[in-house]
């Protein structure tokens, strides 16, 4: 290459020729910033309607960016690999929360003396309990970036049928959802609430709601057959056995929830906000634009909570321990987590994790439910830590909550267990 290069440039007959050689070969052996995530991470930050402010933040530091998406458990797998080398070609990585790994200090970079040293602007108003999940002994290992969060959507078209009130409080969210489940003339059953699955996660919602229950804390605190939990699996028994839940429950997924909301099958559900969307879309929906999206109200007796702090769910920014250019990839991190650039973000379509992003005139227009987001977002946590066993620990909630719901345990026997199989799964 050094022999060749030496041919081209004594053909060259002008300084200006050689200059424009020079900057052609600079070029061609610039090292892109590599970045490895979903499609959806590359396209809010690459969007028309909030703009490409990452292309735009490239080509002022005269680099490219090359994305690496991949489904998300396929994003986890290339990016912990990648992290795991003794060197790699990615500078940032995205990882949702539930993959999240005590083995985090071994293979990202943290990030305090980055942000000490050049600040991500407005860093304070971040949710602490996404920062909390981001870090391990003291130390910071993650930026979040893009959430989705649990509300309440409700079907407004059936309520009025029904002669029905929006709940206000937890205890009239079950009310209204035996009210909401009937079966019409020509059989058709209606059913007053739909639950994405069976999984700690989502029970932990329920939890929350009435008690502020939790499952298993950021720190690994195990409390499956605490009163709170039990209380949960019961309220979702009887939901199941008072017909309020489909029959189909136990082998439900998330695209059946959509379409049993879509064609008024289902009169509630406790889902992501994003969902919205789904549910409201005109070439789909039945009813469209008469599904609103709410804050799950906490029960009358949770003094403290306005609102019940449901999960979150969230992916954030990562910087391989091993990349070549840390600066680089925290100044694309700093950049891509700006309050404008939240916003743009999110008129792109993402979850913004920043609460002011709401306030913002151009998130009214384009969310009808922006407020209520933003007021449970204040509030709502991560429903489980991320480690290895987690996907295992999730399977053991399912089974020993199928079994109650087919009449085989009670919710303590089964929450019993549950503490007793998780027990030895959970880090030491």
């Amino acid at each position: 290459m050094q022999n060749k290069s030496k041919i081209l440039l004594a053909g060259l007959s002008s300084l200006a020729g050689i200059a424009a050689l020079c900057l052609s070969i600079s070029q061609a052996s610039a090292e892109p910033l590599t970045v490895v995530g979903h499609k959806v991470h590359q396209t809010t930050m690459t969007g028309d309607a909030g703009g490409n402010f990452a292309g735009e933040w490239a080509a002022e530091k005269d680099v490219e960016i090359e994305w690496l998406t991949f489904n998300t458990a396929a994003v986890h797998e290339r990016l912990y690999r990648e992290a795991s080398l003794s060197s790699t070609s990615v500078d940032v990585g995205f990882a949702a929360n539930r993959f999240f790994l005590p083995q985090f200090p071994e293979m990202f970079e943290p990030l305090d003396d980055h942000l000490a040293s050049d600040p991500i602007e407005g860093f304070d108003e971040l949710p602490k309990g996404m920062l909390d999940a981001l870090t391990i002994d003291g130390k910071l290992y993650g930026i979040p970036y893009r959430h989705a969060t649990a509300a309440l959507h409700i079907n407004t078209a059936l309520l009025e049928e029904r002669g029905l009130e929006v709940p206000t409080t937890f205890e009239e969210v079950l009310e209204v959802a035996r009210a909401l489940s009937f079966s019409r003339d020509d059989g058709t059953k209606v059913y007053g609430l739909m639950l994405d699955d069976r999984t700690p996660t989502t029970i932990t919602d329920i939890a929350r709601a009435q008690s502020n229950g939790e499952f298993l804390t950021s720190d690994f605190q195990l409390s499956a057959n605490s009163p709170e939990m039990i209380a949960a699996v019961k309220t979702v028994e009887d939901l199941y056995n008072d017909g309020v839940l489909p029959e189909t429950y136990l082998s439900f997924l998330t695209e059946d929830v959509i379409t049993f909301m879509q064609q008024g099958r289902g009169a509630m559900a406790i889902s992501p906000f994003g969902r919205n969307k789904n549910y409201n879309n005109p070439d789909e929906s039945q009813y469209p634009g008469k599904i609103i999206s709410i804050p799950l109200p906490a029960s009358e007796n949770l003094s403290d909570f306005k609102v019940a702090p449901v999960r979150t769910e969230f992916w954030a920014m990562f910087i391989p321990k091993n990349s070549d250019d840390k600066d680089l990839a925290w100044d694309f991190i700093r950049n891509a987590s700006s309050p404008e650039n939240t916003i743009k973000a999110a008129l792109n379509g993402n979850g913004p994790v920043r609460p002011s992003a709401y306030d913002d005139p151009r998130m009214g227009e384009r969310l009808s439910y922006a407020e209520a987001e933003q007021t449970v977002l204040a509030v709502a946590r991560p429903p489980l830590p991320g480690w290895d066993n987690s996907a295992r620990v999730q399977d053991i909630f399912v089974e020993e909550l199928d079994l109650v719901l087919l009449g085989m345990k009670t919710p303590q026997e089964a929450m019993d267990s549950v503490q007793e199989r998780v027990t030895p799964l959970l880090p030491e």
